[in-house]
């Protein structure tokens, strides 16, 4: 017959065994350096203070960049080419203002994000649309002139 790790005493209190106590310790304390190292990762990408793009909060909330600054796709930043906004480096979805990543970026809007680009090469067809060959059920499009090439694509 098993026992129970968790007893009641003759005082009517319940107790943990000392087996358990140290596993909840262990847990806890490991749950405590996951969210720490979520937490020092938020924002790691920093942006270009020189150029007037500012991230650090003020007291109305995070600075606001201005509104003539656009997203530059496809650009570069760690050796990779980004088609879209991304969310390397970061938990929140940015782009780079500049098509190789020197340190000037913003969060994505929603008017941000990569559109369509018309037309594109796909299985060495050309296409002037958005197309479901390809998919399931869910028409989508190249983020790029050629597909074949560069893999990069959207739902539509």
């Amino acid at each position: 017959m098993l026992r129970s790790p968790v007893t009641k005493g003759a005082d009517g209190c319940w107790s943990v065994s000392g087996e358990q106590a140290t596993m909840a310790l262990q847990l806890g304390l490991f749950l405590i350096w996951a969210g720490v190292s979520v937490f020092l990762q938020l924002d790691p990408v920093n942006g270009d203070q020189d150029e007037g793009v500012s991230t650090e909060p003020t007291q109305d909330g995070p600075a606001e960049l201005p509104e003539d600054e656009e997203c530059v796709f496809p650009f570069v930043y760690r050796n990779r080419k980004h088609f879209d906004c991304t969310v390397h480096g970061s938990l929140f979805p940015w782009c780079s203002l500049d098509a190789d990543y020197v340190g000037r970026w913003k969060y994505c809007a929603q008017r941000d994000y990569a559109k369509c680009v018309f037309p594109f090469i796909y299985g060495g067809k050309k296409y002037e649309t958005c197309t479901k060959i390809g998919s399931m059920w869910m028409s989508w499009c190249s983020l790029s002139p050629n597909y074949d090439k560069d893999r990069a694509w959207k739902y539509c």
